[in-house]
């Protein structure tokens, strides 16, 4: 079965590595760039260094961010076996709610899906979907925002996992890696979401 295009198990599978710690604060931050500089794994993600990476153990994982003095955790992954059909108008039209909710819930008790929409990645439109749970394995409700798009037969998903309280404060940040991440090694730096001008 499969959640929203990447196999179910495999993001709620990867290690979540939340902790209650202070909230997620604006500072003054440089950019970091990570580049997958394979053909079977190409990608490029930029993120502020208040986010640092970890290995969460997954091998759908291909980077792993955690915030230093806030609870938010952010994932990009890589699934082979992709439809080359796929795109991001077609998948929100036939988005399977239900499925996405079905999948989640077990570990998320209260999961639903608050909102849906097309946004952009560095390389092109991809699907977002965006939820909220009641509570979680770590003891306190969560924010999910997920986007995910298909390029040369591989989904490509960017999540975000955030505690409910701190999710407006980390939003911008949350877009900033969106708005950031290419299916491609070539990417560059940096967009700004909030500027239609990017």
């Amino acid at each position: 079965m499969r959640k929203f295009g990447v196999p179910q198990g495999v993001i709620l599978g990867a290690a979540l590595v939340l902790a209650a710690t202070p909230p997620v604060m604006a500072q003054e931050a440089q950019i970091k760039t990570d580049r997958g500089l394979t053909d079977d794994r190409p990608y490029t993600i930029s993120y502020p260094d208040v986010l640092q990476p970890v290995d969460d153990g997954s091998a759908e994982s291909v980077v792993t961010l955690l915030h230093t003095s806030g609870p938010l955790q952010c994932n990009a992954f890589i699934v082979d076996g992709a439809d080359g059909g796929w795109n991001a108008e077609t998948a929100l039209s036939s988005l399977d709610v239900n499925g996405i909710v079905a999948g989640w819930a077990p570990d998320f008790p209260g999961f639903r899906v608050t909102g849906q929409s097309i946004t952009q990645f560095q390389s092109g439109p991809a699907l977002m979907f965006e939820g909220e749970s009641d509570d979680s394995p770590f003891g306190t409700p969560l924010r999910v925002v997920h986007a995910e798009a298909v390029d040369g037969g591989r989904f490509y998903a960017v999540e975000c996992m955030v505690e409910l309280g701190e999710a407006n404060d980390a939003r911008p940040m949350i877009d900033f890696l969106i708005a950031n991440f290419s299916t491609r090694s070539d990417g560059t730096c940096c967009i700004d979401p909030a500027d239609p001008r990017g």
